[in-house]
């Protein structure tokens, strides 16, 4: 797995965990507790350089869902967003950003 495609994953989660118009602290470290379970070699640094990419963007979430081609790091990138959006509670504008996901990437919800 890339710096790059975890990066993706990354921005992705941010997106989602931003529709509420905030990524709170504690949606921050869910994403880096997920992270480090799946991918201890990401270090704290990469995870910074993928947020701060994503604060300084204007993309749309389409844009990037478009990243990501493989389906096991698309599944991934989903159960990501998914615990850090429900970090401090799922917000309505949240779930719409995922199930949007969901539906871009033709993958049904697990849950």
């Amino acid at each position: 797995m890339s710096i790059n495609e975890l990066s993706a994953c990354i921005r992705i989660a941010a997106c989602i965990c931003a529709k509420d118009g905030i990524i709170s602290e504690i949606e921050e470290q869910a994403m880096f507790r997920v992270l480090m379970e799946q991918f201890p070699d990401f270090s704290a640094e990469d995870f910074e350089s993928a947020l701060t990419e994503f604060f300084d963007s204007n993309q749309q979430i389409e844009e990037y869902l478009a990243l990501v081609d493989d389906e096991s790091l698309r599944r991934f990138t989903l159960d990501l967003a998914e615990l850090s959006a429900s970090a401090d509670g799922l917000d309505i504008k949240e779930n719409i950003a995922l199930e949007k996901a969901y539906l871009i990437w033709g993958m049904k919800n697990n849950v």
